[in-house]
């Protein structure tokens, strides 16, 4: 069966891959833009997930905790709901995306008919959560979500720990990401089965072989 491309509407600034490489500072769109058309190329699975992590949030479930403070490890899923902290006082949830992207409860990502201009309940739902936080509490919400991305593409083998350790926006934000999150960097630690230390602010990789 063919599955056609889906465009989705993101209505806040999501933290993406290409800007946190980039190493350039998040900058709040005007709300014009927040109706720009992203197109993604997802498959049935990719759009019930965008789906059900918007639900997620317009239903403030309960989020997965995000690390397992007796092991001091993370394991990164794609489609699960995680907590991320806190901004402000107030709870950064979201899923990773297996289309692309992070669906946070601070800048919610919905679907989208490309060809209609009527304006749903979905859409006006997630524009009222985007509109909740401040300019400056999305940003910081999209700062810790780009430490999460990088933690991410580290687990996956797409960003080496040279590249973690030089990259100055993840150095900056990372020790307030884990003390959020609960992960004890005094003490080593594993993302999705790999050992890691972070000595006197350098990430490093532990050898695990006999």
């Amino acid at each position: 069966m063919e599955v056609k491309p889906i465009s989705f509407k993101n209505l806040g600034a999501i933290a993406s891959f290409q800007v946190h490489q980039n190493q350039k500072p998040f900058q709040m769109e005007e709300m014009k833009t927040y109706y720009k058309q992203d197109k993604i190329e997802a498959t049935r699975k990719s759009y019930a997930e965008l789906v059900q992590s918007y639900n997620n949030i317009r239903r403030e479930i309960n989020p997965t905790k995000f690390v397992n403070e007796q092991t001091n490890s993370i394991d990164i899923t794609n489609g699960v709901y995680y907590h991320l902290g806190l901004v402000n006082g107030k709870p950064l949830n979201g899923t990773l995306l297996t289309g692309g992207g992070f669906n946070s409860n601070f800048s919610p990502m919905i679907w989208d008919n490309p060809n209609s201009n009527v304006v749903t309940q979905e859409q006006r739902e997630a524009l009222k959560i985007h509109r909740s936080y401040s300019q400056v509490e999305r940003q910081e919400a999209n700062e810790l979500v780009a430490v999460f991305m990088s933690l991410s593409r580290l687990a996956e083998g797409k960003k080496s720990v040279d590249s973690m350790n030089n990259d100055a926006m993840f150095m900056q934000h990372f020790p307030k990401f884990a003390k959020g999150i609960g992960l004890d960097l005094g003490q080593p630690f594993t993302i999705n089965g790999k050992s890691f230390t972070y000595l006197q602010g350098t990430l490093q990789m532990t050898d695990t072989e006999d």
